[in-house]
């Protein structure tokens, strides 16, 4: 396959002409050319699955206009995670290449927007989180929704959200996928609740709101009583705990299921008043 060249400001313009020379896959064309790549690693192969996705690698980079690169860095940042996925592709789960593409693009693009900062996850859910991602685009393909990560984990989706934050940016592109799954896992890229089939960075603004909202309600929380705060963090997986049910939190607290219900119902109806107050 011919060596890849570094799109510039100068040859954007003929690189946007030359991606519309290539029209899109069937899946029935993609899973024959990665079936070549697989096992017959065929560079004619891949480099018509490269060039038949580089225009989805200029629609991602769209999205990202507003930080901070110029859409020729954009570009060579996403095309470099193009690559990587043609490597690491499998027809045999069945996925569309254009989809489990789309999550090795943002990434590169991830770590080109962010290189200059690293952050490490520190709760142990994110620390969940980010282990449980790379298995399920590995199984799926694609990036799993906050409800799908809620549904998997046993926590609310509110528990999920503020957990994700931890994960911005990715770190790394040398750690990747074993054949087993039990090797070293890839970094994880950022979530935002709001995307129902595909997972878009958040915004800074977005990130600061969020980071309000649960401030409000710490702040709110604190002016419950002592174990009706207790019942409500546990229930709903605020501060240090997991999502944990009424009868888990009757266990815990000596006290009967219909009890706990009755608390926890009383101190949200509390916390609805309070937090109308709290600015």
């Amino acid at each position: 396959m011919r060596k890849s060249k570094r799109v510039t400001e100068r040859g954007l313009k003929q690189f946007l002409e030359e991606i519309s020379r290539y029209s899109v896959l069937t899946r029935e064309e993609e899973f024959e050319l990665a079936q070549r790549i697989r096992e017959k690693e065929d560079s004619e192969a891949k480099e018509k699955l490269i060039l038949s996705n580089l225009r989805n690698v200029l629609h991602i980079c769209k999205n990202f206009l507003d930080y901070g690169l110029t859409l020729s860095e954009l570009i060579n940042a996403g095309t470099q995670g193009l690559m990587r996925a043609v490597e690491k592709f499998d027809e045999r789960k069945g996925y569309r290449f254009s989809t489990y593409s789309t999550w090795w693009i943002k990434r590169s693009i991830y770590k080109a927007i962010y290189a200059d900062q690293e952050i490490v996850p520190k709760s142990n859910l994110a620390k969940r989180i980010k282990s449980f991602i790379p298995t399920f685009v590995q199984e799926k393909g694609r990036e799993p929704t906050v409800q799908e990560i809620a549904r998997h984990l046993k926590i609310s989706i509110h528990q999920a959200s503020n957990a994700l934050p931890e994960l911005l940016p990715i770190l790394s592109l040398d750690e990747t996928f074993s054949n087993d799954d039990t090797g070293p896992l890839i970094e994880t890229i950022s979530i935002d609740q709001m995307t129902a089939e595909k997972l878009v960075l958040p915004s800074p603004e977005e990130i600061l709101k969020q980071k309000q909202e649960t401030e409000r309600i710490q702040k709110a929380l604190k002016k419950l009583s002592p174990r009706e705060r207790e019942i409500v963090e546990r229930n709903f997986g605020l501060g240090d705990y997991e999502v944990q049910s009424l009868e888990e939190i009757s266990r815990l607290m000596n006290i009967t299921k219909e009890r706990v219900r009755q608390i926890r119902d009383n101190a949200l109806k509390k916390l609805k008043l309070i937090l109308l107050r709290v600015k």
